[in-house]
């Protein structure tokens, strides 16, 4: 008769299984996910206004023809900004706005960002992006400028007193 292996040894035994259960669906879902692309507008976003960010899923690498995937309604976990400095991060969660294109606008505050594509990386044999899929986007946001559009009404308004003022005047 043969000793049963101890707790120790079934446990490590369940812990490798495991793993190789976890690594083999990662890589599953990762190879269901299609190539994609994506874009920031306005490409120069101003302070605490609302920057659209654009994921188009594609069928190849090459982005030349269009992947009608529409597999999740929304997608919290695939891009993020984070602040230069790496004190901040903003999540961005996408919403499926017709198949292959998915949308999400967000609010940054001044300073410069990186849209990071997959931002956790754990458990990737490299922390290299794939062919076919963004890694970072440089994005700068500017500080919001003065607001001039309070002072146009007061302007025109001095501007046709003035006239007015001299039209009417005797000669």
């Amino acid at each position: 008769m043969r000793a049963r292996p101890s707790i120790a040894v079934r446990l490590l035994r369940a812990t490798v299984l495991a793993a190789i259960v976890a690594l083999t669906a990662a890589g599953l879902v990762s190879a269901k996910m299609p190539f994609f692309t994506v874009e920031v507008v306005p490409e120069a976003p101003i302070a605490d206004e609302p920057v659209l960010v654009v994921v188009r899923m594609w069928a190849d690498a090459n982005h030349t023809s269009a992947a009608g995937w529409d597999q999740v309604p929304t997608m919290a976990d695939l891009l993020v900004f984070r602040s230069a400095d790496g004190d901040d991060s903003v999540p961005v969660t996408l919403h499926l706005i017709e198949p292959g294109r998915y949308e999400s606008w967000v609010t940054l505050p001044a300073g410069d960002w990186t849209l990071v594509a997959f931002p956790d990386r754990t458990g990737w044999a490299t922390p290299e992006v794939s062919a076919g899929y963004p890694d970072t986007i440089a994005v700068s946001v500017r500080e919001r400028g003065p607001d001039v559009g309070g002072l146009v009404i007061p302007v025109i308004a001095i501007g046709v007193l003035i006239t007015a003022g001299l039209r009417l005047r005797p000669h």
